[in-house]
């Protein structure tokens, strides 16, 4: 029988940028950041038919132009003023400092349709240049006066690090050591650190970034009291989540957190610091000459495109630097082939419970869109964010992103919302590629979805207790997360190893089935599914190190289901998965309880496992996961109709490949074909 797998579009892993990264399965290094982007000028076929005008924007052009090919718009709003449904506005190579606001949306067939030039690149910026006079403030620190709020700053292209303490350069992004450490005497609201006493610096006034208690989530506060030479400051004590543990003196001894909004902390190459009340911008560039002799810029609009309440906008081929596209309330609309650097920050998060800075994310919000073959890199914030019903995110890279391991900024974020009529569509997160994220790779939640083929590792760099894959809730009954790759979810900090998870379904989840997933080297459970009525099947996990007692695991919760606010809207289960189905998995332990090793076994739902830390695959160095010849995963599964209809021999295999069977490998491939355009 045709390996099921056979059916299914086949991805490769290619990864256009280039941070230095050890992909191999075995190991753990640290990830380190470098400043080489490869960011591919797209050249994927497509066919660009339109009914209406043919329009072109130049920054050689005039706004006062006709917007022909030879006598061009200079920006692209003068098209976007104009534009009707089936027109579509063609962008010349160069930089736009502009935020595009769509005026009209494209008709019931036809959409309007924004292209960059083909084989041309160009870039809508959120920066503008610094071109005042500079002048030596002290040593190799210079100074200017500035009349823009600066928030993010970059020296001929490359980030720069606002002045802090400890000290980090960007390249150092995902070095958790950079981070202070509280002390044994701090509490709720008190910061205790001996090493805070030797900056000799008053901090009363800073901005605290506190990754603090459970380091799930993080909140910037500022610094209410401090004097120079003291170890201990105060902040708010307004962290409402984690107001049940404030009387808990171990969960604020182990914490990370950084300063950052003094002149004072200035003091290595590449650190900034901007006076709000003087408008001074101080700089200390990275080889220690005058930034006159550097393009300096500063993030000063956070938006590149913006649509508001239109349908069927479709965004092609751009790249955004330092700003990003923002589509709210819009229908059938499509970002396809855009390449994204820095397209978000915010120095201040808000609270976890908002979920978002709304004006700073990268987002779509609405029914029937799609992005795809797109990439964003190097945000605070998430990468990539769709609200709403029956959408679409397909062969994207999202990668450093979450620098300050919140979960309320996962790097990619999925939601549902109010379906229109009575149509019907499923939602789809397919073949993207995540990597060096400081909290959750793919959340999603508020509806049913196909999660599958993407390819998510080193996440979780900044927090603990993160899921590469991350879900919960009965509203997503019927989500299906199959053909996925999760490896690297356990940063290790000094003595403590985080807690990372491969895939989990959390409290009240119902009905969801886990396919075909290969999860390797994370710092807990491989597979983690509360609720009921799930199916976990045709799963491999393997190779998690001896520290990681239950990371070779697959954790089928059967205590009953807690009381917590947010679980009250169904009755709460008695047991948990007394009526999921585990089977066809290879795996060390399959557990039936959280931190205990009662087994999940000897019940009638789970059968035609192998219990094995080291099972017989082909080449797993080298991303092979299929049986070895002659392994007892071969044949080793059970048939389950309307589930494993289609194999390869006598049964289906153990795991999620099949031995004769296609190497299906999943992820963001990158786009290498050519436009072209019918007349």
């Amino acid at each position: 029988m045709k390996n099921k797998t056979a059916s299914y579009p086949v991805f490769f892993l290619v990864l256009c940028f280039s941070p230095a990264i050890q992909l191999k399965g075995q190991t753990n290094e640290a990830v380190h950041v470098e400043y080489s982007i490869r960011t591919p000028i797209p050249r994927r076929i497509l066919n660009l038919d339109f009914s209406g005008t043919e329009y072109y924007v130049s920054v050689q052009g005039n706004d006062q132009n006709p917007g022909t090919k030879k006598e061009p718009f200079r920006h692209i709003q003068k098209c976007a003023d104009i534009a009707q449904p089936g027109d579509i506005c063609f962008v010349r190579e160069g930089i736009y400092r502009e935020t595009v606001i769509p005026k009209n949306g494209g008709g019931r067939v036809d959409p309007i349709l924004y292209v960059a030039y083909p084989g041309e690149k160009v870039t809508i910026s959120g920066t503008e240049p610094i071109t005042g006079e500079w002048s030596v403030y002290k040593g190799s620190i210079y100074q200017t006066k500035v009349n823009l709020d600066c928030n993010q700053l970059f020296v001929d292209g490359k980030m720069m690090i606002e002045a802090r303490w400890p000290n980090m350069r960007f390249e150092e992004l995902w070095e958790r050591s950079l981070w202070a450490k509280s002390g044994i005497k701090s509490v709720y609201g008190k910061m205790v650190d001996p090493e805070l006493a030797k900056t000799d610096i008053d901090w009363t006034g800073a901005i605290a970034t506190l990754n603090v208690c459970h380091q799930y989530l993080t909140w910037t506060r500022k610094v209410n009291k401090h004097s120079k030479g003291s170890d201990t400051f105060e902040y708010n004590r307004d962290l409402g989540s984690l107001e049940d543990l404030m009387s808990v003196p171990a969960a604020w001894q182990d914490d990370y957190y950084y300063l950052s909004g003094k002149l004072e902390a200035l003091d290595i190459p590449t650190e900034w610091f901007y006076d709000t009340q003087t408008h001074i911008l101080y700089l200390w560039t990275p080889d220690g000459k005058s930034p006159a002799a550097h393009t300096i810029e500063v993030k000063v609009r956070d938006k590149a495109f913006e649509v508001n309440n239109l349908d069927k906008i479709h965004l092609i081929g751009f790249n955004f630097f330092a700003a990003t596209f923002q589509f709210e309330n819009t229908v059938k609309s499509v970002v396809d082939d855009c390449h994204l650097l820095f397209p978000t920050y915010a120095r201040e998060l808000n609270d976890p419970s908002a979920r978002s800075n709304s004006t700073r994310i990268t987002n779509m919000s609405g029914s029937f869109n799609i992005i795809r073959n797109t990439t964003v890199g190097y945000t605070p914030l998430s990468g990539l964010v769709m609200t709403g019903p029956y959408n679409t995110l397909e062969n994207n890279l999202v990668h450093d992103v979450c620098w300050n391991g919140s979960l309320s900024y996962p790097a990619i974020r999925m939601s549902g919302g109010d379906k229109p009529g009575n149509e019907w569509a499923p939602t789809i997160i397919k073949g993207n590629t995540v990597y060096n994220a400081g909290s959750a790779g793919i959340s999603f939640d508020d509806q049913a979805y196909i999660v599958e083929y993407n390819y998510i590792h080193h996440i979780g760099m900044m927090s603990d207790d993160v899921s590469a894959i991350y879900t919960g809730g009965f509203s997503i009954a019927g989500t299906t997360v199959r053909y996925n790759w999760v490896h690297d979810l356990h940063p290790v900090i000094g003595k403590k190893i985080n807690i990372g998870h491969g895939i989990r379904a959390d409290d009240q989840a119902r009905s969801i089935s886990v396919h075909h997933n290969v999860i390797w080297d994370v710092g807990c459970d491989g597979i983690h599914i509360k609720g009921e009525y799930n199916k976990v099947y045709n799963n491999t996990i393997f190779n998690s190190k001896p520290e990681f007692r239950y990371a070779n695991s697959i954790l089928m919760d059967t205590e009953p289901e807690p009381e917590k606010p947010f679980a009250m809207t169904i009755p709460l289960l008695n047991e948990q998965n007394a009526q999921s189905l585990v089977f066809n998995n290879v795996v060390g332990i399959i557990r039936a309880e959280y931190r205990t090793d009662i087994p999940f076994i000897n019940r009638s739902n789970v059968f035609h496992n192998l219990l094995d830390y080291t099972p017989e695959l082909r080449d797993p160095e080298n991303f092979d996961f299929r049986p070895q010849d002659g392994s007892k995963l071969i044949d080793g599964g059970i048939a389950m109709p309307g589930l494993t209809d289609t194999f390869e021999g006598e049964a289906p295999d153990i795991g999620a490949y099949e031995h004769g069977g296609i190497n299906w490998r999943p992820g963001y491939q990158a786009q290498t074909a050519r436009f072209y355009r019918k007349d």
